[in-house]
C-alpha cells in the first residue's frame, strides 16, 4: 500500500487489494465454508481439474440469479470421488445436480472475481434433495390419480412396432436392440434418440416420447443404462413422470438401477430393471403368442377329428330321433288322413244324394218353360221366315224388276256411277244381260208435280 503524501485515502494495488479481500474472507468466513446449490456448467480439464457454476436452485430462466464459479482441483477432486464411493457410488457431480460442498472463497486475481476453491462435499445432502423431490412428485400423482394411469393403456397381443427411446450409441441402445433381434420375430424398431442426463435430459425425455407417440409404434421402451443415482435424476422428474402419464402408448422402463424405483418406473405400464430385461419382456409376448400358435396348430389335427366324431355321435343320434319322431309324426298323419277319407266319402255320398235330388225337382220346372219358349221360338221364326220371304230378290225379279251392276259387280244405285262406254250387267228373272253405257239422262222435272 504506497503512501503519497497529504492524501488521506490510500493507494492500493490490485495484488494488495486482492490479498486485503482474500484476509477479509478468510476473517469473516474462516479457512472454509459450506455453500449449496446446483451444478451448471461442468467442465473437465486434460490435467484432471473440474471447473463448474454453483447457482441457487428453483430459478430457471432468471438472468439475475446469483451464480458462484467453482474450482476442484485434481488433488482434491481424487480425494471427493474416493468420499463418494465410500458413500456408495450414488451421487456423481454433473450439472443439474444439488449438492452442498465445503471449500476457501478467494478472489481469483486473474479476473478479480469471487470463486470457491472446492475440497468437499456432502453426498447425503444430495441424495436427501432428490428423496424429497421424488417423494413430492409421487404424492402429487397420488393425489390426481395418475400412478395407475398409463398402466391403463392396452398393451398389444404381439406388438411388432417398437419406438425405443435412449440415446443412441449407448450400452442401453445396443442391449436393447441385441435382446430384440435374439428374440425371433421381425420386430420394427424406430430409435428416438434423447439425453438421459445431465440438466437438458428433463426436456429431451419429453420431447423424445412425443415423437414415438407419432411414429405409429405400438409400444415405447424407455431405457438407460446403470450409473449413479443422480445420473438417473430425470427419471424421477415430474415433467418426465407427466409425459409417461400422458402418452396413448404403453411405456415399458428399463432403466438400469438396482436399489430405488425411479418415478418413471412408477407411472410406467411396467418396470425393469434393465434395458436388456425390459427389452425381454416386450418380446416375451411376441414369443409366448408364437409358441401357444405353434401348441395349437399341434392339437389341432387331434382336436378337429375328435369333434368330427362327437359330431358323427350327435348326428346319428339326431337322425335317430329325427326318425322315430318322423314314423311317429308319418303314423299319426295316415290315421287323420284315413279319417279324413271316410267323412269325405259319407260327406261326398250325401252332398251326391242332395244335388240328384235338387236336379230332378230343376229338370221337372225347367222342362215345361222350355217347351213354352220353344213354341214360341217357333211362332217368331214363322214370322220372319215369311218377311225373309217377301224380301227375296228372285220374287221382284219375277215381278219384272231388274239389278244392274257396274264392272267392279257393285250394285249400280246412281247414274252418277255411270259413265260412257262403262260396261254394266243387268239380272233379270229368266238371265243376264250385258251392256255397255252410251249416255245417261237425267229425270224430266217437267215430270215431277
Amino acid at each position: 500500500m504506497a503512501d503519497h503524501g497529504s492524501d488521506p485515502v490510500p493507494t492500493w494495488s490490485v495484488a494488495e487489494l486482492h490479498e486485503a479481500l482474500n484476509g477479509l474472507l478468510v476473517h469473516v468466513f474462516g479457512e472454509e465454508v459450506w455453500i449449496e446449490g446446483e451444478m451448471r456448467n461442468l467442465n473437465r480439464s486434460a490435467k484432471g481439474h473440474v471447473y463448474f457454476d454453483l447457482v441457487d436452485a428453483g430459478r430457471d430462466g432468471d438472468p439475475t440469479r446469483p451464480m458462484l464459479s467453482v474450482t476442484l482441483f485434481d488433488k482434491e477432486r481424487q480425494a471427493v470421488n474416493r468420499h463418494l464411493t465410500e458413500q456408495g457410488g450414488a451421487v456423481r457431480m454433473g450439472d443439474g445436480i444439488r449438492v452442498r460442498i465445503r471449500g476457501r472463497l478467494n478472489i481469483y486475481g486473474a479476473r478479480s472475481s469471487l470463486q470457491l476453491r472446492m475440497s468437499w462435499i456432502d453426498p447425503a445432502y444430495t441424495l436427501g434433495v432428490m428423496g424429497q423431490e421424488r417423494d413430492r412428485v409421487l404424492a402429487l400423482l397420488a393425489a390426481e390419480g395418475l400412478l395407475g394411469a398409463n398402466a391403463a393403456a392396452p398393451m398389444p397381443l404381439v406388438p411388432l412396432h417398437i419406438a425405443l427411446v435412449t440415446s443412441i450409441n449407448s450400452a442401453a441402445h445396443a442391449d436393447a436392440l441385441h435382446e430384440l433381434q435374439r428374440a425371433g420375430p421381425g420386430f420394427r424398431v424406430t430409435v428416438v434418440d434423447t439425453r438421459t442426463q445431465g440438466s437438458e435430459a428433463e426436456r429431451s425425455i419429453v420431447a423424445a416420447l412425443g415423437v414415438a407417440a407419432e411414429c405409429g409404434a405400438e409400444v415405447v421402451l424407455l431405457v438407460r443404462g446403470g450409473g449413479a443415482r443422480t445420473d438417473l435424476a430425470a427419471f424421477d422428474s415430474e415433467l418426465v413422470a407427466r409425459a409417461i402419464v400422458a402418452s396413448s402408448l404403453p411405456v415399458v422402463t428399463g432403466i438400469g438401477h438396482e436399489i430405488d424405483r425411479t418415478v418413471a418406473d412408477e407411472v410406467a405400464h411396467s418396470a425393469h430393471k434393465t434395458p436388456t430385461a425390459a427389452a425381454a419382456a416386450v418380446a416375451d409376448g411376441a414369443r409366448r403368442f408364437a409358441h401357444d400358435l405353434e401348441i395349437l396348430c399341434a392339437q389341432l389335427p387331434t382336436a378337429t377329428r375328435g369333434r368330427i366324431v362327437r359330431a358323427e355321435h350327435a348326428l346319428d343320434a339326431t337322425a335317430g330321433r329325427a326318425g322315430r319322431s318322423a314314423s311317429h309324426h308319418l303314423s299319426a298323419a295316415r290315421r287323420e288322413i284315413t279319417h279324413l277319407s271316410r267323412r269325405a266319402a259319407t260327406a261326398a255320398a250325401r252332398s251326391l244324394d242332395g244335388a240328384e235330388r235338387e236336379l230332378a225337382a230343376t229338370a221337372a220346372r225347367v222342362a215345361p218353360a222350355a217347351r213354352r219358349r220353344a213354341a214360341a221360338a217357333d211362332s217368331v221364326l214363322v214370322g220372319l221366315a215369311a218377311r225373309a220371304r217377301s224380301h227375296d230378290p228372285a220374287i221382284a225379279l219375277a215381278r219384272g224388276w231388274s239389278v244392274t251392276r257396274g264392272a267392279d259387280g257393285r250394285a249400280v244405285r246412281s247414274i252418277d256411277q255411270l259413265a260412257p262406254d262403262d260396261r254394266i250387267t243387268t239380272t233379270l228373272a229368266d238371265g243376264t244381260v250385258h251392256s255397255t253405257v252410251i249416255g245417261t239422262d237425267g229425270p224430266n222435272p217437267q215430270e215431277h208435280p
